[in-house]
């Protein structure tokens, strides 16, 4: 699975992966490779996440100062 597939599969499959990881990390039990690989993915959206809230809120603080 890529990451771009990985993101069209929809929130209540994000979710869902989102909970099996923090399962198998609070339980320290091992993950197979490709959990690893979503759980890469997870990260990845988390951090684009991330990035776009800061962008929109540095184009708001623009927008106020013109």
């Amino acid at each position: 699975m890529t990451y771009e597939e990985f993101v069209k599969k929809g929130t209540t499959f994000y979710m869902d992966m989102v909970r099996l990881i923090d399962i198998k990390l609070n339980n320290r039990m091992e993950m197979t490779s490709e959990e690893k690989e979503i759980n890469g993915y997870i990260l990845q959206f988390q951090e684009q996440t991330k990035i776009n809230e800061l962008r929109d809120k540095f184009q708001k603080c623009l927008e106020l100062e013109e």
